[in-house]
Parts: C-alpha cells; sequence; structure tokens
C-alpha cells in the first residue's frame, strides 16, 4: 500500500513545486513592474494560472509572497555574483575592484528584474525597504568587504553613498530601461556584446583605463 501511494506522493509534491514557483515567477515579474501596490493576490493567482487559495496555502500572505521574492533574487544574487568574486581574493585589489565591477555588470543584465523592484520599493519609505536593506544589501555589502576590503573601497568607498550609487546606476540602469534603449538607440541592452561593452565602460568610469 505504501509503495502504491510513494508516486502518487511524489507527484503532488512535485505540484506543490512548480505551483510555488509559477507564483513566485508571476510576483517577481509583477512586484518589478507594478510595485507592492499595484497587483492584487487574485491577480497574481490568475497570471500565474493557478487556483485561487493557493497564495494563502504557499505564503500565506502576500507580505511573505513579497518576501520569498526578495530572498530569492538576493539569493541568485549571492550565489552568481559573490561566487564570482569570492574567484578574485587571491588578484591586485585593483584587478579584483574590476572584475567585481563586471561581475554585477552581467549580474545586473540577467537579472534585470532586482533592479526595478528597487527602484519600485525606494520611491517611498516602507517596512520592506527597512526588509532588503537590513536583510540583504547591508550583510551583501559587509561580506564583500570582508572578503576584500581594498577592492570594495574603490568601488563604493566607505559609505560614500555618491560613489555607491554612482556604481549601482552605472551597472544596472540601461538594463532596467531596456524598452528606452531599443527605440533611442536600436539596440537591446540584453545582447551579449553590449553587456560586455558596457561592462567596459563601466569599469572605465569608476575606475579608469
Amino acid at each position: 500500500m505504501d509503495n502504491e501511494g510513494a508516486p502518487a506522493h511524489r507527484r503532488q509534491q512535485q505540484r506543490a513545486i512548480e505551483t510555488r514557483t509559477a507564483l513566485l515567477d508571476t510576483a517577481t515579474a509583477a512586484f518589478s513592474a507594478k510595485g507592492f501596490d499595484g497587483i492584487s493576490i487574485r491577480q497574481l493567482e490568475e497570471l500565474a494560472g493557478v487556483k485561487r487559495g493557493l497564495v494563502a496555502y504557499h505564503f500565506s500572505d502576500k507580505d511573505h509572497l513579497w518576501r520569498a521574492v526578495v530572498d530569492r533574487l538576493f539569493g541568485e544574487l549571492a550565489q552568481e555574483f559573490v561566487a564570482r568574486i569570492e574567484a578574485l581574493v587571491d588578484i591586485a585589489p585593483e584587478e579584483a575592484a574590476r572584475g567585481m565591477v563586471r561581475a554585477f555588470v552581467r549580474y545586473s543584465a540577467a537579472h534585470p528584474e532586482l533592479n526595478r523592484l528597487m527602484m519600485q520599493e525606494s520611491m517611498s519609505d516602507s517596512w520592506r525597504v527597512g526588509y532588503i536593506v537590513d536583510q540583504h544589501i547591508r550583510p551583501l555589502l559587509d561580506n564583500l568587504a570582508g572578503i576584500m576590503p581594498e577592492a570594495a573601497d574603490r568601488i563604493w568607498g566607505s559609505a560614500d553613498p555618491h560613489r555607491y550609487y554612482t556604481f549601482i546606476g552605472a551597472s544596472a540602469f540601461v538594463f532596467t530601461a531596456e524598452q528606452e534603449c531599443r527605440r533611442l538607440f536600436g539596440r537591446s541592452p540584453l545582447e551579449d556584446d553590449f553587456v560586455e561593452r558596457h561592462a567596459d565602460f563601466v569599469v572605465a568610469l569608476l575606475l579608469g583605463n
């Protein structure tokens, strides 16, 4: 009896994973495009193609779904960006700084929804801004400064907001403004050669040739 029930249980688990992933993917796109208040739970469930009530089942409520979206985005940033940074530990600080900038530009091109969500949330003060800063951004910056203090100081300085936002804006904004770039310059900023050229430009801007 147990053996007969095992395949059905596995199918049920797989459906639950697929539903949770669909909700996270849909919410990521929606929150980054419309903001937290711009879409309802019912709309999210409809866009994800799932039954009513499944946001509550998997995430309790909209607040917890938003937290799960942010946690996943920054988890991917840690895996893809920080992992590359750790490989630069043993090289000269100047070259490490260049590698750090390039890695962030490439990540921003691959995941423009992170910066879009940040722009949505940063337009007003809320518990969500506090969550992002306290749970993710500050620990990430502290971690990078601990791994490569001299390289980090070259890029955003010692808590210098001007240098920090120059780094973030120069690295990520063009990918956030993808459709404007297409219409204005006839180029997709997501093309590989564009991304690499942009990385070269940001390195030169921040660190010199």
